[in-house]
C-alpha cells in the first residue's frame, strides 16, 4: 500500500478534530502544553482514529461496491485483508503509545489509560462493524470520542476531574447529533 492510498483510507483531513479532543482530554485533567506525554498521546489517539477509518472502508467493503465502487477497496487498488490488518495495526500500535505516555511509577495512571484506550479500540471496531442501518451508531460514535478525551485524561491523572466529566458529556451529545444528521445523508 502506497502512502497516498494510505491517506485515502485514513481520511486524515479530520485529524484536528481528534487532536483538540487530546487536549481537552490532557489539559483539563492538569496536563501542560509542555507535558511531554502530549505529543505521545496525539501520536497515540491519531494511530486509533487512522486505524478506524481503514476499519471502516474494510468493513463497508461491500456498501462501497454498490454505492462508491471509487474507494480504495471495491476499485482493487488494495485488499480488504491488507486494509484490515493495517488497521487493527494501528489499534494495536496506538494502544502501545498510550501505554508509553501513561506510565508513572505507581502504575495508577497506567492501567486507567489502558483501559480507556482498550475501550476505545473496542468502540472503534464495534462502531464499523455495526453502524450500517443501527440507530445506536451515533451513540457508539460518541462514545469513540469520549474515549479520546477521557483516555488523554487519564494518561495524566488516576481520577478524571468533573471538568472532564463535563466536557466528555458535552462531547458525546454533540457527536450524537453530528452523527446523526451525517447518517441522514445516506
Amino acid at each position: 500500500m502506497n502512502l497516498a492510498l494510505a491517506l485515502k483510507l485514513g481520511r486524515i483531513s479530520n485529524l484536528p478534530t481528534v487532536w483538540t479532543n487530546v487536549l481537552v482530554g490532557a489539559l483539563l485533567a492538569g496536563g501542560s502544553l509542555a507535558d511531554p506525554r502530549l505529543p505521545l498521546l496525539i501520536v497515540a489517539l491519531s494511530l486509533f482514529y487512522v486505524g478506524g477509518m481503514f476499519l471502516n472502508d474494510a468493513f463497508d467493503r461491500e456498501f462501497d461496491a454498490q454505492h462508491r465502487p471509487q474507494r480504495p477497496i471495491p476499485s482493487g487498488q488494495v485488499s480488504a485483508r491488507q486494509v484490515f490488518v493495517a488497521g487493527f495495526g494501528l489499534l494495536a500500535l496506538g494502544l502501545a503509545v498510550v501505554a508509553g505516555a501513561a506510565g508513572t511509577s505507581d502504575g495508577q495512571t497506567a492501567w486507567r489509560a489502558l483501559a480507556a484506550g482498550a475501550a476505545l479500540a473496542g468502540a472503534i471496531v464495534f462502531y464499523n462493524a455495526h453502524h450500517k442501518d443501527n440507530p445506536l451508531s451515533p451513540l457508539v460514535m460518541g462514545l469513540c470520542r469520549v474515549l479520546v478525551v477521557v483516555t488523554a485524561a487519564f494518561s495524566m491523572v488516576a481520577v478524571l476531574p468533573d471538568a472532564v466529566l463535563l466536557a466528555a458529556v458535552a462531547l458525546l451529545c454533540h457527536l450524537i447529533g453530528l452523527t446523526y444528521i451525517a447518517k441522514q445523508e445516506h
